[in-house]
């Protein structure tokens, strides 16, 4: 009998889609400025396929979605500091839009689980800062923009998801 948790052959090309896509964007959105004043700040257009991702599997494929694209783009565009950064944040940030896209249901749209996502993503990072500089300065200091940026971003985010969704289903899902 087969487990539950194997990926059939559609869910891993499907997988494997969601995780080139999410490469280009993330190769892309690098050319993108977000000079705001806090190290870090970018748009998380690699989201959207994490948003889509939880809206087309079950919810452990988001963390398979997280690890594999955060290891390949750090190999790809980053570094090793990058890894644990964006690591860090994706993790939290995915563990965050599963709990809260399970306890709102249909009352949060696919919006209100994005900024969730960023604001969790931040959190995350600013985790790592604290880890590494020994101190929570650092991460109280950049919170309050880290957060405006988040909500901002996870917006932003969240409409993009709306409209591109219904594409990218269509290529992931045949």
């Amino acid at each position: 009998m087969a487990s539950h948790n194997k990926l059939n052959t559609r869910e891993l090309v499907g997988m494997g889609l969601l995780i080139g896509i999410a490469l280009v964007l993330s190769y892309f959105e690098r050319f993108i400025p977000m000079n705001i004043g806090v190290p870090g700040v970018k748009l998380g257009l690699a989201n959207v396929v994490t948003l889509l991702c939880l809206n087309l599997y079950r919810t452990n494929r988001i963390y398979l979605l997280i690890v594999v694209r955060v290891f390949l783009a750090s190999i790809f565009i980053g570094s090793v500091m990058s890894f644990w950064y964006s690591l860090t944040g994706g993790l939290l940030s995915g563990t965050a839009m599963i709990i809260g896209s399970y306890f709102l249901k249909q009352r949060a749209s696919l919006v209100g689980i994005s900024v969730i996502g960023a604001i969790f993503h931040n959190i995350g990072q600013l985790l790592i800062v604290s880890v590494v500089t020994g101190s929570f300065y650092v991460a109280l200091t950049y919170f309050p923009m880290l957060l405006v940026s988040g909500i901002l971003t996870g917006f932003f985010i969240g409409i993009v998801g709306q409209f591109t969704k219904p594409y990218l289903v269509g290529v992931v899902a045949r």
